[in-house]
């Protein structure tokens, strides 16, 4: 389907690094890969110890003395999937599917987010027909935890002019600054119980859910699984005397979580309440979801009798807190119309045998309000005899009124298909925050194709996108002299 696109060099590389398992804090194959095919190239290339590659490429004739171009991109993916999917992401390679204008993986995340940016600068330095200026292209690792990889990058050995971050998804956009933020780990002690003997024990879930990335969607008002689950078992233990012995759900910090399940026990006589309260809960969440989650149900099935239960001071405490913390948008920003300012996206929730783990992704782009959050959540852990720490906090990009390569694109992209681009600042994070704090003077723009419901397993990338932004990201350098 791709083999006679302008672009099909793209999609070999990204089928390439398909291969190779590439979940955040596994990179070290990928950066194997990406040293060897710089070796085979006779191109310049470095490694660090977290697993970071920088691979230089000389300029073209006419282009020696061009400004010095970084293109950068994250090796990491966010690895999510169906439930009917037994692909195991430390050691599978992705199974790509080609259909129609899209590319899609199998029941799992595609990974184009940051892969396409990967196989873009592979394409690149791979060519041998293509002008440009000289050429460092920044692979960092670990950008989907907390930007830990281009936070550890040393960048003095990094001339560039200008960076050309490749991380964004939507096709016309130049992305000029982003929100900073922080992940927080929560962790509580709970005590057990004895379960009563003369009850049984149910998994009770909620799926189906459309999920998405904690950034980019969060304005969208789609359902959290943590919460939802959260206000079922608010409901049933009004109703019925219900024992907890596990609260679990989603899979990473900064993905809306799309399952959730908890264990339960109830007395046999309840069964019947149990099931109609569950299917009106269900009505309940339908209706209010109708528009983002059509497709969420809840679920019961019996399991194995659990002999441990929560106690009724520790399943308070834990569903209280639950219920009271705060998730989705937080505040808006006043200077620019529809941005989010500030949000906090409740991604995980963990039972281990002495402690419940809340996991959670906090954003803003005014650094006070950011904090602010942080305050509020340390005063209600420490109240609650709970420990909280905070990791992988990373700056917000902030907008420079002057930059010759946003000029660049924008008469191109107006030259190219005679409209206006959009230029906007965006919820998500991005590594541009570190890299401007770092190298103050580098004149930074982001952009990239259209993707789809990036970190969940429906994620696909347009594939007539990605040829439409692989001549523009041609013609860009072309202009850099």
């Amino acid at each position: 389907m791709v083999s006679n696109l302008e672009s099909s060099k793209v999609f070999y590389f990204f089928e390439e690094i398909s291969k190779i398992p590439r979940a955040s804090f596994n990179e070290k194959q990928i950066s194997e890969y990406l040293m060897n095919f710089a070796k085979e190239r006779n191109l310049e290339a470095s490694v660090d110890d977290l697993f970071n590659v920088v691979i230089k490429k000389p300029a073209t004739k006419g282009y020696e003395n061009a400004p010095i171009v970084a293109i950068q991109g994250h090796t990491d993916m966010v690895c999510e999937k169906n439930k009917i999917s037994n692909h195991d992401f430390s050691k599978d390679p992705l199974k790509l599917i080609y259909e129609e204008d899209f590319l899609r993986a199998d029941n799992t995340t595609l990974g184009a987010d940051n892969g396409i940016a990967v196989a873009m600068a592979l394409a690149l330095l791979d060519a041998n027909n293509i002008e440009h200026p000289p050429i460092e292209a920044i692979f960092t690792v670990c950008e989907e935890t907390g930007m830990e990889g281009v936070t550890f990058l040393d960048t003095n050995n990094i001339k560039a002019n200008i960076l050309l971050n490749l991380d964004s998804d939507a096709e016309g956009v130049f992305t000029v600054g982003c929100a900073g933020g922080t992940k927080a780990d929560i962790s509580i002690p709970i005590e057990y119980e004895e379960n009563n003997k003369d009850y049984k024990s149910y998994c009770l879930g909620i799926y189906g859910l459309m999920g998405g990335h904690s950034g980019i969607d969060i304005t969208k008002e789609r359902a959290n699984s943590n919460k939802l689950i959260t206000r079922i078992l608010s409901t049933l233990r009004n109703n019925l005397d219900l024992k907890i012995s596990s609260i679990n759900g989603g899979a990473k910090d900064n993905a809306i979580p799309r399952e959730a399940e908890a264990i339960i026990s109830i007395n046999t006589s309840d069964i019947n309440k149990l099931k109609e309260i569950l299917s009106d809960i269900e009505l309940t969440f339908k209706k209010e979801y109708n528009k983002t989650d059509s497709n969420l149900y809840i679920k019961l099935e019996e399991t194995n009798f659990e002999e441990k239960v929560f106690t009724k001071h520790s399943f308070d405490k834990i569903l209280v807190t639950l219920m009271i913390m705060p998730n989705g948008v937080q505040t808006m920003s006043s200077d620019i119309k529809d941005l989010p300012e500030s949000s906090l996206n409740m991604g995980v929730l963990i039972t281990n045998d002495n402690t419940f783990e809340i996991i959670l992704s906090l954003r803003s782009y005014v650094e006070s309000k950011k904090e602010f959050m942080i305050e509020c959540l340390k005063n209600y852990i420490n109240y609650i005899n709970g420990d909280i720490v905070f990791r992988g906090d990373y700056p917000a990009w902030e907008y420079k009124k002057d930059s010759v390569i946003r000029n660049k694109c924008i008469n191109l992209y107006k030259k190219l298909y005679a409209k206006d681009p959009k230029i906007e600042i965006i919820h998500a994070g991005l590594e541009c925050g570190i890299f401007s704090q770092k190298m103050p003077s580098l004149d930074i723009i982001s952009f990239g194709p259209n993707l789809y419901n990036i970190h969940t397993p429906d994620e696909k990338v347009s594939i007539s996108s990605v040829e439409r932004t692989w001549h523009f990201f041609k013609e860009l350098l072309k202009t850099i002299k």
